[in-house]
């Protein structure tokens, strides 16, 4: 049912916003309300919904043989769909630029006729090719989204570090989403990039998988790099393992051999200051799978429980899927904690995120000697990304 509410959600919003586009640059440029213009947007809109309504029930996200043109087409309607919100943002700055035009086209009504083409009609019509220019964005965070992956390292500087753990590297892959928008391939490449990048440890924090009919699939991917990744995969949860199943989940990774981390701890690396990862519950409470945030009480809860048997002087990093968890790892004196969830905001202008619904959102964030990372995600349940690559990050600590 809630797959069948997002389509026609996604109908719904790309049929408005491509009438509000239109109306608004008619009534701005002669130019489209041309009768050839009309129907190619028209034709345009009415292709996108088409696709949308017939393609994405048949869910042919597996790239099976035949499945290719179905594929572009879709990415082809979400390309118009997100053309469609990149222009709404800009049409204001259209009607200045018009506002503009005209002023000044009537501050030179005394000046004598031009021969031919007038400057201002060629002014005109370049502007009203401008709107144009809003789909290459568009098309560029669809591609993004599907076809880029940073590989992002950090050298993290941990106080009394011993001398054994100097060089000790953690690889971080988080919100996969494996389903509609992040196929086993793509997850077979996330793999092969932090095999490539030789981890001691592989933490996954949270929002697996999407789609359940992926997911024993997904883990045997998964199950395959601990081969390659001395001191195992370990995993936390995010909230759409709640929104799944939780139980088909935790059954499948368990079965695969990926150690779940659920307000609970385990020792990596033994001596006399062990290392020892701490990974806590995306709280399953009604209130917090409902709203962006955890209350305080329910995550220090989770915190004081993942730290509960940990001994003093141990080094610890601590996993979580909400980002509001590293406040809880700087208040408990943590020098590493790891998150995920945003997704970096997705779009991202000028170093910043569009959207900031979360204290901490993108990136590496310090407090005195302590360290946070919110990564930006290897997946996405929506596929458009500007300036926030899909990402894996690489942790290495340093004495």
């Amino acid at each position: 049912m809630r797959f069948v509410v997002a389509i026609f959600s996604l109908l719904a919003l790309t049929v408005f916003l491509s009438w509000l586009n239109y109306r608004l640059l008619a009534r701005l440029f002669i130019f489209w309300r041309g009768r050839f213009v009309r129907r190619a947007y028209l034709l345009l809109t009415a292709a996108a919904a088409l696709v949308m309504v017939f393609g994405w029930p048949r869910r042919p996200w597996t790239a099976e043989p035949g499945q290719e043109l179905l594929i572009f087409l879709i990415y082809g309607a979400l390309v118009w769909l997100c053309g469609q919100l990149v222009l709404i943002v800009l049409q204001p700055l259209f009607y200045a630029v018009d506002r503009w035009d005209r002023r000044r086209a009537r501050g030179k009504e005394t000046a004598p006729a031009e021969p031919g083409m007038s400057r201002r009609a060629f002014i005109s019509g370049a502007l009203a090719a401008v709107p144009l220019v809003a789909f290459v964005p568009g098309a560029k965070g669809v591609y993004s989204a599907q076809a880029e992956l940073a590989v992002v390292r950090h050298s993290v500087v941990v106080s009394g570090l011993p001398a054994g753990l100097d060089g000790f590297r953690i690889g971080q892959v988080s919100d996969t989403h494996v389903g509609p928008y992040f196929d086993l391939t793509r997850l077979e490449t996330v793999c092969a990039r932090l095999r490539a990048e030789k981890p001691d440890l592989m933490v996954m924090t949270g929002d697996f998988v999407d789609d359940l009919s992926q997911i024993a699939p997904a883990v045997e991917r998964l199950a395959a790099l601990q081969a390659d990744v001395p001191h195992g995969v370990y995993f936390c949860w995010g909230n759409h393992e709640y929104f799944r199943d939780p139980r088909l989940v935790e059954a499948t990774l368990r079965a695969g051999g990926i150690k779940i981390l659920k307000n609970a701890s385990a020792e990596i690396v033994p001596g006399e200051r062990p290392l020892y990862l701490l990974g806590v519950d995306y709280p399953p409470a009604e209130s917090a799978r409902r709203s962006l945030n955890i209350p305080d009480e329910r995550r220090q809860e989770c915190f004081a429980a993942a730290n509960r048997g940990v001994p003093a002087g141990a080094v610890r990093v601590l996993i979580a899927h909400h980002p509001d968890f590293l406040i809880d790892g700087f208040a408990g004196q943590v020098p590493l904690t790891l998150a995920g969830h945003s997704h970096g905001g997705q779009v991202v202008i000028g170093g910043r995120p569009l959207v900031s619904l979360h204290r901490y959102v993108r990136g590496l964030y310090r407090q005195d000697d302590l360290w946070g990372y919110v990564s930006s995600g290897a997946g996405h349940w929506f596929p458009f990304r500007l300036g926030c690559p899909p990402e894996i990050s690489v942790f290495t600590l340093r004495a």
